[in-house]
């Protein structure tokens, strides 16, 4: 039976409240529930002025207790430099885990043949053709499986474990020891660190007789890529089975470490971001760009206007937003999905009533006959539009998201202003 501590009991009771509420005001029963066209009463408008910008999007948890429930952490490794967007950078950090039980007569020699660190691709964004220069260092800094960890977040780093300039190859088997397998990310590290641990195998098996005590003595790596931002960015998933870090030695024998499921891992950003990204300008171009970058800002200056002839029962709310395709050159694929977050006070996302509902009523899928993205945000709306009007309630806005924006590298890139339309089917209240 699943536990919840004592930091998620909040958020839960916060996510029922919502249900309550919609279950409660007599104003948001039975929405959408009759087709609009056979309602009586029903005035319909879609001429709303709609300001938007591209913001930056928060740092984002990408470990955690109840982030790992809904979703296994996606690794990524690269950098890029997208007209749109700007530099980003990725890397992540790892906990290497033991494999077999190690004793002192494992290793039967005191140097390796080599050690190579690999694990299998997932996709690639931008140049598949560019070089990356990959570094890993040694991690000196503790990871606890209980902590929650954020996407700016960066580490110390310790001695340098190897480097390598490669072209990722997604599509061409690799072959290890003369058998072909998945495609993988392979390099080699220097055998001087191979040669340490397994003569601290031999002298001191202590800190190798348990996970506990071997996550003491090597507490995982940390890997970057030290391009200049232009490139592309691989992502690797989350668990497989060739994440490891293997010691061949003695000509034919092998022993490998493991980075599973139980190995604290997750990916790191930093973004050189365009300045037009960051001005505060209303701008028809908008940018939503996945690994915590960037989000756009919409605001609606005069729902509050609904109300000028009385109470008015809110149907629908269709929130109309058109992709630039032109921007989705080679290398960039849209979003196939993208989501609406409320704004507080500080610019921070907040959930709306109308992520609760099912996908069918909520939307947010990418048409690709009509290259456009639809939202029904009546919920939204209705309770905004009360709140202006009969609670001095202020209206912050509204954010457009990336879908899964720890699990892709992607990039989509949106019409603003009056290419974005908000169609709104309303009744009157005892007009």
């Amino acid at each position: 039976m699943l536990k919840l501590s004592a930091r998620w009991v909040a958020p839960v009771l916060f996510l029922f409240s919502f249900v309550l509420h919609s279950c409660s005001d007599p104003e948001i029963i039975g929405l959408d529930l009759q087709d609009a066209s056979v309602q009586p009463g029903l005035s319909i408008t879609d001429t709303f002025t709609i300001n938007t910008y591209t913001v930056e999007e928060d740092s984002l948890v990408v470990w955690g207790a109840l982030k790992n429930l809904l979703e296994a952490p996606t690794l990524y490794c690269g950098s890029i430099d997208d007209p749109y967007v700007g530099k980003t950078f990725a890397g992540f950090v790892s906990q290497v885990r033991l494999g077999n039980t190690l004793s002192a007569t494992t290793f039967d020699v005191s140097t390796p043949d080599s050690i190579i660190l690999s694990f299998n691709y997932k996709s690639i964004v931008g140049d598949s053709n560019s070089t990356h220069h990959i570094s890993v260092y040694e991690l000196k800094e503790d990871l606890y499986p209980d902590s929650t960890y954020y996407s700016q977040r960066t580490f110390t780093k310790g001695n340098l474990l190897g480097h390598a300039d490669l072209i990722p190859n997604l599509i061409d088997s690799s072959v290890v020891g003369a058998i072909k397998t998945v495609p993988q990310l392979r390099f080699a590290l220097d055998t001087a660190f191979g040669g340490k641990l397994m003569r601290d195998c031999q002298t001191n098996t202590a800190n190798f007789a348990s996970n506990t005590a071997f996550l003491s003595y090597f507490k995982g790596i940390v890997i970057v890529d030290s391009a200049d931002g232009v490139g592309s960015i691989v992502t690797l998933p989350s668990t497989s089975l060739y994440h490891r870090m293997t010691i061949y030695f003695s000509g034919n024998k092998s022993y490998q470490f493991q980075i599973d499921i139980s190995s604290v891992r997750f990916s790191n950003f930093k973004h050189e971001r365009l300045a037009f990204n960051n001005d505060n300008i209303s701008d028809n171009t908008l940018v939503v760009q996945s690994m915590g970058g960037l989000k756009d800002s919409i605001h609606i200056p005069y729902l509050k206007h609904l109300y000028d002839s009385g109470r008015v029962s809110i149907n629908k709310a269709e929130l109309v937003v058109k992709m630039n395709s032109a921007a989705n050159t080679s290398g960039f694929k849209n979003h196939d999905n993208l989501l609406i977050f409320g704004s507080d006070s500080v610019g921070k996302n907040t959930s709306i009533l109308d992520a609760f509902e099912s996908s069918s009523y909520y939307g947010g899928a990418y048409d690709i006959t009509t290259g456009e993205y639809h939202f029904n945000i009546a919920r939204y709306v209705q309770n905004i539009v009360k709140g202006m009007n009969e609670s001095g309630k202020t209206d912050y806005g509204l954010f457009i998201a990336a879908g899964g924006s720890t699990s892709n590298a992607q990039r989509t890139v949106l019409q603003g202003g009056s290419s974005m339309k908000l169609i709104v089917t309303y009744t009157k209240i005892n007009p």
